[in-house]
């Protein structure tokens, strides 16, 4: 994305990088860069320092504290050295001088280019190591490190927070009847199905085996039971299998547990709703239990 508010300035130099085979988008305002920056995800931005309407040092630190990894390349006149000084402190990747020299261009284009790359490739490998190998949801030692910081972040600013645990029933059935391979596929739809009903802010963790934790941040326990009620619906109404050409029904049983009044730790939140959630399965299955009786 260019980011310029002279016409002439931001076509030229849009068409000099569509020239090299970049997509382009060109804006001329501060606030048009902030909200295409928020929905896409550009691998650099060309911003011309010399804005009028808002001070382009300003908006490059705007820029960055929505986007920490970007790289923005910040474009200054021959007499912008200052400016170029402080736009590099402030954490642009590159400058370039007005008008822009054609070799200069194509270094730091490359450079851009490189850091996307390597940028990719860090994220991809982050994933790797906090996803299950099995199911869309995250892995067990995700959940570790997340709940400890979670309940960290509780514990300072006085907020609530709610657990759920939750575990298939009768999923040796599916086994037994249509194989490990096609238990294994009802696994990972339950994790799709679920993730698909949480807000951006929730996530699904798998336990073990069969076992998932749900987190759900600034929610109680009356907001948690009315969850865990939506998914066990989820859950019971959905048909799995349906690649297979088979309509096989489930059924799931949860536990509950809300930070502070059930545990003031990871080990004792798990364990609660891990309880809850058994009492539930060793009782009528297809429910949710709290710490004081199963649902």
């Amino acid at each position: 994305m260019t980011v310029e508010d002279n016409r002439a300035g931001r076509r030229q130099l849009a068409e000099r990088l569509a020239a090299r085979g970049i997509q382009v988008d060109v804006t001329g305002s501060a606030d048009g860069a902030l909200r295409r920056l928020e929905s896409i995800g550009y691998d650099g931005v060309f911003l011309d320092l010399e804005f009028h309407r808002i001070n382009g040092l300003e908006l490059l630190s705007q820029l960055l504290k929505l986007r920490p990894d970007l790289s923005v390349v910040a474009v200054a006149g021959v007499d912008g050295s200052d400016a170029a000084t402080q736009a590099l402190k402030r954490g642009a990747f590159h400058t370039l001088t007005k008008p822009v020299d054609d070799r200069m261009l194509e270094v730091v284009l490359r450079s851009c280019q490189e850091r996307a790359r390597l940028l990719q490739q860090s994220v991809q490998l982050q994933q790797q190591t906090i996803m299950d190998d099995l199911t869309t949801a995250f892995n067990r030692r995700h959940l570790d490190n997340y709940l400890e910081e979670e309940l960290e972040r509780d514990r300072r600013y006085g907020r609530t927070f709610s657990i759920l645990f939750f575990d298939l029933d009768r999923l040796k059935d599916v086994n037994d009847r249509y194989g490990h391979l096609a238990g294994s596929r009802v696994l990972r739809e339950v994790a799709t199905l679920i993730q698909g009903k949480l807000r951006k802010s929730d996530r699904i963790f798998r336990y073990g085996g069969d076992e998932f934790v749900v987190t759900l941040p600034e929610t109680g326990a009356k907001g948690a039971l009315r969850v865990a009620h939506r998914l066990r619906r989820a859950v019971r109404s959905h048909r799995f299998l349906g690649a297979e050409g088979l309509a096989v029904t489930l059924t799931a049983s949860f536990g509950i547990a809300t930070f502070p009044q059930d545990g003031s730790s990871q080990e004792e939140m798990i364990r609660v709703a891990d309880q809850a959630m058994y009492r539930v399965k060793d009782k009528t299955r297809d429910g949710v239990g709290t710490r004081e009786a199963p649902g």
